[in-house]
């Protein structure tokens, strides 16, 4: 396969097929590091830890770089840091907020500019490409469902097998820490987002990341188009409010859906199909020539979607004997819903710990401590970013209005992006390695 930006893709399945193995179910008994979960966390994890010469076995029941969940959009610094630029798919230097009121008139767009470079990026070809530089040193796959962790073993499908450390990073669920501790998860806490990519409009094609808010789209929640060159991802995401409503709708165009808020995912399809037909129009095309034609049909009718639940409330970081990275720690930042950097700054740290378990650096005992630590430190942004999401969903349109203007002038809003950046960034992490 050509090499992108020197990285190398597989071209073949590197997962082993374990009932051909023989009597064992996977190559060895045990292992310096056992990972759940191939997407971003894992594989960053159990690269960084076989670096370090641990052996190490990701396991997933999954191929790689399929499931997408997320809409892919993190910021190029990170993306560059673990050389994964050959992914990018458009670089965007500005946000764009598009207040929604449920009455009145709709405002002009506010304009934000970064003050650093985010990039939406291809979801397939990162994984692939992460999954290569494991494969170069050494890391193992195995495709099997994990069920749980018992007497110091991973449980799956397909056999037992022993890691002198285990990283849960198999997403939201985290089976492995709830199989310790069934209250792990709690579902009164996860947003859930559902979102379609479509072609750009070819003569018309947007830029920046856009974000749709107030009570006249889908509220607590937001929607959004990320364009990524040739294609755009539109999306909704709702809020967990328990004892309230989430509500999509203008009154002016007679368009009222009502969205249970305990649970979240209820009706975000017709949520979508709203925000496509109408805010979201111009962002799209049905056929990558003119952008979409209101009220002409249901939008996301016959198309791929793909989306799931986000935990936006941080979780332990260490239950039992398991290290939870990403969406398996509520890794996630409240009210953006961004956890790509996070499960990589994160699972880069959990990796090079295990790595120094493997050299004899420090007990497996003392590596789930630092990670604890390291985790604690960083806690308090989650749970502020969780708090500041609860507190603008119980806003009207003019707080939420008023609250955007004052966080817009560029040393407040800078301000405000360099802590943002600071709370998960993989950067120094791989400039100075635990």
């Amino acid at each position: 396969m050509v090499p992108l930006d020197g990285q190398r893709v597989p071209q073949t399945d590197l997962y082993f097929n374990v009932e051909t193995v023989g009597t064992q179910a996977f190559f060895r008994e045990t292992y310096d590091l056992v990972i759940a979960g191939a997407s971003f966390a894992g594989l960053v994890a159990g690269r960084e830890a076989a670096r370090l010469g641990a052996s190490v076995l990701v396991i997933d029941p999954q191929g790689i770089g399929t499931g997408q969940t997320s809409a892919c959009a993190t910021t190029l610094g990170a993306l560059e840091t673990l050389g994964m630029t050959g992914s990018v798919q458009q670089i965007h230097r500005e946000m764009i907020v598009h207040l929604e009121p449920a009455t009145g008139r709709r405002r002009d767009p506010l304009s934000f500019r970064l003050p650093f470079a985010f990039a939406t990026f291809d979801y397939g070809q990162l994984c692939r490409s992460l999954a290569a530089n494991c494969a170069d040193v050494g890391v193992e796959f195995a495709r099997a469902r994990v069920t749980g962790f018992q007497a110091h073993h991973v449980v799956t499908d397909r056999g037992v097998v022993r890691g002198t450390c285990t990283i849960d990073a198999a997403g939201w669920r985290a089976p492995l820490a709830t199989s310790i501790a069934p209250n792990h998860v709690r579902r009164d806490q996860l947003s859930c987002g559902l979102e379609v990519e479509v072609p750009q409009p070819r003569d018309a094609p947007a830029s920046g990341l856009h974000f749709w808010a107030g009570h006249g789209t889908i509220w607590p929640g937001y929607a959004w188009a990320f364009p990524a060159g040739a294609v755009t991802r539109l999306g909704v995401l709702a809020f967990p409010e328990v004892g309230r409503r989430v509500q999509t709708h203008r009154q002016s165009e007679g368009v009222t859906v009502g969205i249970p808020a305990n649970g979240a995912s209820v009706g975000l399809r017709t949520a979508l199909d709203h925000f496509m037909d109408r805010p979201g129009a111009d962002f799209w095309s049905p056929d990558g020539r003119l952008p979409w034609h209101s009220s002409s049909g249901s939008p996301s009718a016959g198309r791929h979607l793909h989306g799931g639940f986000i935990p936006c409330s941080p979780r332990k970081p260490v239950v039992g004997e398991i290290m939870c990275v990403g969406d398996a720690a509520g890794h996630c930042f409240g009210l953006t819903a961004e956890g790509i950097r996070a499960a990589m700054t994160f699972a880069i740290r959990a990796g090079q710990l295990a790595g120094g378990v493997a050299a004899g650096r420090w007990s497996a005992s003392d590596a789930r401590s630092m990670y604890g630590r390291f985790a604690t430190m960083r806690q308090p942004y989650f749970v502020l970013l969780n708090w500041l999401q609860k507190w603008l969903s119980s806003l009207g349109d003019t707080g939420i209005r008023v609250y955007s203007e004052v966080a817009r002038p560029g040393p407040i809003f800078w301000l405000l992006m360099a802590q943002y950046r600071w709370a998960a960034d993989p950067s120094p992490l791989l400039r100075h390695p635990a």
